[in-house]
């Protein structure tokens, strides 16, 4: 039944795409993703950020596609890849690869942007560290987004973690308070926080990159087959622009 539901409704799909943009958009099923600022921010009853801007873009120079559900919809990292195994969610934005998500998706498009991981420490504390092979031997606790793939390394490196939420606000202020040592958080996320929180004299960022790969745009297996096709076109377009680039550089420098 399963099967027959979504073969009627690619065959309507194909019908539709024949008669044009003007005549029919493809819903694009996306939910936001919880306390990853600045790509997803709530305020006001407002969804903005990184991912809403890129979504926006998109849907101007690709009248065909019409992202829904952000607005209404926030889950965790987890509850996104449960979406797209399950079918419940078309696509997510700015994910990086990993085993599960290449069985349950795929990345379309040119990379949304480059994501690096840095750790954290109080200002005062003159610890120096090059690798995650340092951070298992030196055995000190370092606190972690949760479910994310870069923790999901620290964990095969034998890093001991604190992976206990999502909120990379809540895991700096962890180690302010003096539970854990490090803080493991991307480049992006980390930089918005210090400056919101004004953290600037309290903590201070190793400087090595433990961490760089790129991000995409993520469409589920179950989605309509339209939509891969067509959002990877519209992400390229807007790489070859420079506009995913102007986007991420407006959110990468405002607080």
């Amino acid at each position: 039944m399963e099967n027959y539901a979504r073969t009627v409704r690619c065959a309507v799909l194909a019908c539709a795409l024949a008669a044009g943009p003007a005549a029919w958009a493809l819903e694009v099923r996306v939910a936001s993703q919880e306390v990853l600022e600045p790509k997803w921010l709530r305020a006001g009853g407002r969804v903005t950020g990184i991912c809403p801007d890129i979504m926006t873009a998109i849907q101007k120079i690709e009248p065909r596609l019409r992202f829904t559900g952000y607005q209404r919809t926030s889950r965790s990292l987890s509850g996104i890849e449960t979406g797209l195994e399950t079918g419940t969610l078309d696509a997510a934005c700015g994910l990086v690869s990993s085993a599960r998500r290449l069985g349950i998706g795929q990345p379309v498009g040119k990379p949304i942007y480059q994501v690096r991981h840095y750790l954290v420490v109080r200002r005062n504390d003159p610890v120096t560290i090059e690798s995650e092979a340092d951070l298992a031997r030196l055995g000190d606790l370092v606190t972690t987004q949760r479910a994310s793939v870069f923790t999901e390394r620290l964990v095969a490196a034998g890093v001991r973690i604190d992976d206990a939420t999502d909120d990379n606000r809540a895991n700096l202020r962890k180690i302010l308070a003096g539970h854990g040592r490090f803080a493991y958080i991307n480049d992006l996320t980390l930089h918005y926080l210090i400056r919101k929180e004004g953290l600037e004299n309290r903590v201070r960022v190793l400087p090595v990159v433990l961490a760089d790969e790129p991000t995409y745009f993520w469409v589920s297996r179950r989605a309509a087959p339209a939509l891969a096709p067509l959002l990877g076109a519209a992400l390229d377009k807007l790489a070859a622009s420079g506009e995913l680039g102007r986007i991420y550089a407006r959110w990468a420098g405002t607080p």
